[in-house]
């Protein structure tokens, strides 16, 4: 029964150590990905530092930096509640196993006795040849073979148990000293969090002074995205037939095609640039220092270095090359019914009709007509349905 609990806390051990390695390895895995994004928000704040007239955009780029700071903070409070269930975990099994080797170590020595009383080959004869018969002789050789195999049974137990514990104890050493270090790196982000949103405050400050400046030009920029959307829903609609037809979107077999695999890309499409940072989720948007203001965006603004190229995110043609106010470019490209739309584009590589590939180059993303970085607007639709383009990038 004892050995039997015994290996129910090993196994349940061993179980425990793989569940808890997958987590932690996932978690680990996040962090560095947000730490990655930390680092890219960081490099473009920098370029933004020397020219602080894009304030909204310093801001939308720090309010990023700190979703991604609080990512990081969770993620190793999350891996310390790991290493902690762990610990508790090891301190069970050490427990057990001190308890298991000091009951081998009983029997062993009451073995040892009773080996003593025979210790020597005169005793162990004087045993057997003192038997009634031949078959009770025969038994008692048996018997003194079984338990000189007993006796180094045992000894073997209580060699591997103890080196069981010992790695046990290592593992349970190497366990605190980690979780002393993610609540020192704790520490150091909560610190940078800090810092981060002093800087969102003083932002914040700088366009509440700007409030009338900055709400005007946000308007003209609701005013240019709302021909924009009507340009592309025109532009989709010439595409699909559905200008003509109540049935709806009209696909050659190699449209469908194309269509289902992007289907089935949700989630892993490439970023349209090497390099960068989303500024501006989808859907309708809180602008802080604003108040009341909200933007409605149809895709997500994506802030990348000097001269980034823009690739196409998928496979497919060119359906539409528009002139934007300001004289930058809007790119729609089709995908079967899907199409992906890259607005403030210069330096055209494609032309209308032209069959891209996958990561292919479309042209460079500009400056939007403002100070700061590059600054492109990425969108996907799904026929006239606007769609959330990071659930279609990859992670």
């Amino acid at each position: 029964m004892y050995k039997k609990a015994l290996i129910g806390i090993l196994l349940g051990a061993v179980i425990t150590i793989g569940g808890y390695c997958q987590d932690v390895d996932k978690l680990r895995s996040q962090r560095e990905k947000s730490l990655s994004e930390i680092n890219k928000t960081e490099e473009l704040l920098k370029q933004t530092q020397a020219n602080k007239k894009n304030e909204l955009q310093h801001l939308n780029l720090t309010k990023n930096k700190i979703k991604e700071r609080n990512k990081v903070i969770s993620g190793i409070s999350n891996e310390i509640t790991i290493l902690d269930q762990q610990i508790k975990g090891n301190e069970a099994t050490i427990g057990t196993l001190k308890t298991e080797i000091e009951k081998l170590k009983e029997d062993y020595g009451k073995v040892i006795y009773r080996s003593y009383l025979t210790r020597n080959s005169y005793h162990q004869s004087q045993y057997i040849f003192a038997a009634a018969d031949f078959n009770q002789a025969y038994k008692r050789l048996k018997y003194m073979q079984q338990y000189t195999r007993f006796r180094k049974a045992q000894a073997e137990k209580i060699e591997h148990k103890t080196y069981e514990l010992k790695e046990i104890n290592t593992k349970q050493e190497e366990n605190k000293n980690q979780r002393n270090e993610l609540l020192i790196s704790e520490q150091r982000e909560k610190a940078k969090l800090s810092n981060d949103k002093k800087d969102q405050e003083q932002s914040v400050k700088n366009l509440t002074k700007q409030e009338k400046k900055v709400k005007k030009d946000l308007d003209t920029q609701k005013a240019n995205f709302k021909m924009i959307e009507k340009s592309i829903e025109k532009a989709i609609a010439a595409a699909t037939g559905s200008e003509r037809s109540s049935g709806g979107m009209h696909m050659t077999p190699e449209e469908k095609i194309v269509s289902n695999e992007f289907s089935k890309n949700r989630g892993r499409l490439p970023w349209p640039v090497t390099h960068g940072v989303v500024s501006m989720g989808f859907g309708k948007q809180d602008v802080l220092g604003q108040r009341g203001v909200v933007f409605d965006n149809n895709g997500i603004n994506i802030v990348t270095q000097d001269n980034a190229v823009v690739y196409s995110v998928f496979e497919g043609v060119v359906e539409a090359i528009s002139v934007m106010p300001g004289g930058n470019l809007l790119v729609l490209i089709r995908h079967g019914e899907y199409f992906s739309a890259y607005l403030y584009i210069s330096n055209l590589k494609i032309k209308v009709r032209d069959h891209v590939k996958i990561k292919q180059e479309i042209g460079r993303a500009t400056h939007n007509g403002k100070d700061g970085n590059p600054e492109f607007n990425f969108q996907i639709w799904k026929g006239m349905v606007k769609q959330d383009p990071e659930n279609w990038l990859s992670k």
